[in-house]
């Protein structure tokens, strides 16, 4: 609750007046002229579904189509989707959810979603899944299993989180220099140093970096057998002598010029298609970005591009990014409304359309294993890599102070891959920190 109210004052601080969006009341049928009018039951309303989003261009578009198709499909429900500025979305959910005022539905992450939670805002999905005549009866078995436990970390069968499309990093790498060295794309992090240090002797550039310092420390504390969240203590779980370990591996690489920080490019890709970076790790979403950015073939500069999935250690993980709705809805009139568009959304027929056009995958097997998704798969590098690596997909505890667990994470790596804190004592103050976060509540 506590975490509710602070973020309730802070929105009551917005210089801009935030004011519920309306929407237009669903037209109701004329009577067939071939009976009298006094013969007709009035048509039922159907009953109105509001989703909140931030999408645009031509991803508003495709949204628009699919909800155009569900209403098109019945008559009980018509879902009503309401744009809202990215910059204000956290607050003006919160604050309408709050009040009374929100919508049925809306995107969240696990770690938002927990915040809801705890106050009761979110409806459970599973006895609609579960149901015996509008049930999903292999819901489960569509899902990663990593995927699957994420929706169902809280405990009990709830499930709070419907997904719909799975987004993960892969590892973009210059191909040509690559060949060059007569090297292929690293799979271990060991491998990772050894190309890295080929590619800075070869083409004085450093070899490797990562867009998101903390989802790459994840990576490698839970790969290597590491624990990370004491859930029921409220307590970093992290084993220091691995934490110490890759601190100082990757800061011993950007001492020695293999390895580099991100910085102020903010993402890789910039310095990726400029050759100053042989080998990143990024999300897969952002391959066109990757693309766009490099010169034609024939042109200066040209080069061919690389991806492949995360490079693993003794435990297979990557983080999962995945795009799931959560229930808003205060009755379960509407909150079947919910699950009832949620199930047409994410039918092969919608979603294969939908993960193409945000480069990314359906969350759902039959969805990636269609026709058309397997099209698009073997002509796009990225989500190639990513669907490889699907199975490795799994959750870090979502709990109270999550968000800042993950901001001391990038505070520490960053201190000690720039020589301002050795690695001990980054992550003494790290621990403190952020066991302090997850029990402020």
């Amino acid at each position: 609750m506590k975490k509710i109210i602070a973020l309730l004052l802070a929105v009551m601080m917005l210089s801009v007046c935030l004011v519920g969006c309306g929407s237009k009341p669903a037209e109701t049928p004329a009577p067939e002229a071939s009976q009298p009018a006094d013969a007709t039951e009035p048509a039922a309303e159907p009953i109105e579904i509001v989703f909140w989003h931030t999408w645009t261009d031509h991803h508003l578009e495709a949204f628009q189509s699919i909800v155009e198709k569900f209403n098109a499909s019945q008559d009980k429900y018509v879902v009503i989707e309401q744009q809202q500025p990215y910059s204000e979305f956290d607050a003006k959910l919160l604050q309408s959810v709050s009040t009374g005022t929100g919508p049925d539905m809306a995107p969240m992450f696990a770690s938002t979603a927990v915040n809801y939670m705890e106050d009761g805002y979110l409806n459970d999905y599973s006895k609609f899944i579960n149901d015996p005549e509008i049930g999903i009866p292999n819901f489960k078995d569509q899902l990663a299993e990593g995927y699957y436990n994420e929706i169902t970390q809280w405990g009990g069968d709830e499930i709070y989180l419907f997904p719909v499309l799975f987004g993960s990093e892969v590892l973009y790498y210059n191909k040509t220099m690559l060949d060059g060295l007569n090297m292929t794309a690293p799979t271990t992090w060991e491998e990772v140093e050894t190309v890295s240090k080929a590619i800075r002797d070869e083409y004085g550039i450093p070899g490797f970096g990562t867009d998101s310092e903390t989802d790459t420390f994840q990576g490698w504390m839970i790969q290597n057998g590491s624990d990370y969240i004491d859930v029921a203590n409220k307590q970093i779980a992290i084993d220091k002598d691995t934490a110490v370990k890759y601190l100082n591996w990757f800061a011993d690489g950007c001492k020695e010029g293999y390895f580099r920080l991100v910085g102020e490019d903010n993402y890789f890709s910039g310095p990726f298609d400029s050759q100053a970076v042989g080998m990143y790790v990024g999300s897969a979403a952002g391959v066109g970005y990757v693309l766009a950015g490099i010169p034609a073939e024939g042109e200066e500069g040209h080069f061919e591009v690389g991806c492949a999935p995360i490079p693993q250690g003794d435990t297979k993980y990557i983080s999962s990014w995945g795009s799931t709705v959560a229930c808003l809805a205060r009755d379960d009139e509407h909150a079947q409304g919910v699950y009832e568009f949620l199930k047409f959304w994410t039918q092969p027929e919608q979603l294969v359309d939908w993960a193409i056009g945000f480069g990314t995958m359906p969350a759902y097997k039959d969805s990636v294993n269609d026709p058309r998704f397997q099209e698009q798969m073997n002509s796009n590098i990225a989500v190639e890599a990513l669907v490889a690596e699907y199975d490795y997909a799994n959750y870090l505890p979502a709990v109270l102070g999550a968000d800042t667990v993950r901001n001391n994470i990038k505070e520490m790596f960053l201190s000690v891959a720039l020589g301002t804190a050795d690695a001990e004592t980054a992550f003494d103050g790290f621990v403190a920190s952020a066991n302090a976060a997850m029990n402020d509540y």
